[in-house]
């Protein structure tokens, strides 16, 4: 239905500018979606298993404790981008005001369908992005340097390489590395693209509210500055957490990658059936 109304609206407004915002969001999910699909041809090309990077569908989770991580994952990658950035300003002052007046989401006077480009950009944000960047980082990064060098390396590498590609060094870097052990530790990526995804849902969530409530109007380099201290909060309190989660699942990298893991399983499921 969605699909639908997206080609009528798209028709009717066929002479679109080719400038305008609104084709940001549909590049992005052709270039995730497409992404995507080429992975998984290349992984079936050299007859690997897509599934196996992925496991079963999470049932039976420790859903508590993985809100819970969640919660500090999020907390911290926040604060991190606080924190950093405040200090960024008074290096990169232009830098730091341009993506603090940058918006997630559009108004009618900045894009021709305003609630296209939005929902589009919801989509990018929580289904197209978590999928293609886990498939990258967690399924073939983290198993391809995995089985070349050694599975810790491979952690700290697609972790710091996650962060710097999100612009939020410490911030994605740490949650970059919760998730690979995580992953280590569950062999299941779904589970991983789940807490991602709600990641970038409550991030987008919270911008949508800000703007019904009238918060809309660009935070000032000045204000910005001035509320280091919310960065800081949130990083005293999500850091302890994150580091007991780290120090508690390092172990995870002596075990084998997921993919071999869950062939393992496969196989055992196989000859219990015989």
């Amino acid at each position: 239905m969605v699909a639908v109304l997206i080609v009528v609206e798209l028709m009717e407004s066929w002479t679109i500018d080719l400038e305008d915002p609104l084709l940001t969001p549909v590049f992005y999910i052709v270039l995730f979606g497409g992404s995507s699909l080429w992975l998984w041809q290349q992984y079936r090309h050299h007859h690997i298993e897509p599934m196996q990077l992925l496991g079963d569908w999470p049932l039976g989770q420790q859903w508590p404790a993985l809100l819970g991580l969640w919660v500090t994952l999020f907390m911290f990658s926040l604060g991190a981008f606080q924190v950093s950035f405040a200090a960024f300003s008074y290096l990169l002052p232009q830098m730091v005001e341009d993506t603090l007046q940058s918006s997630i989401f559009l108004g009618a006077d900045e894009t021709a369908i305003p609630w296209l480009y939005n929902l589009l950009m919801l989509i990018v944000l929580v289904i197209a992005a978590p999928v293609l960047e886990e498939f990258l980082f967690r399924g073939f990064l983290l198993h391809r340097w995995g089985t070349r060098w050694n599975l810790r390396v491979a952690v700290l590498l697609s972790s710091v390489l996650f962060g710097i590609l999100h612009a939020n060094l410490i911030g994605l870097t740490g949650f970059g590395f919760a998730l690979a052990l995580l992953y280590l530790r569950s062999s299941n990526l779904w589970l991983v693209i789940i807490i991602h995804s709600l990641n970038n849902a409550i991030a987008a969530g919270l911008e949508i509210i800000l703007s019904l409530g009238g918060s809309s109007e660009p935070q000032s380099l000045t204000e910005f500055r001035s509320s280091i201290w919310f960065g800081l909060v949130l990083l005293a309190i999500s850091t302890p957490f994150l580091i007991r989660f780290l120090r508690q699942n390092w172990a995870v990298t002596r075990a084998p990658l997921p993919y071999f893991a869950n062939g393992d399983r496969a196989v055992a499921s196989v000859d219990d059936g015989f």
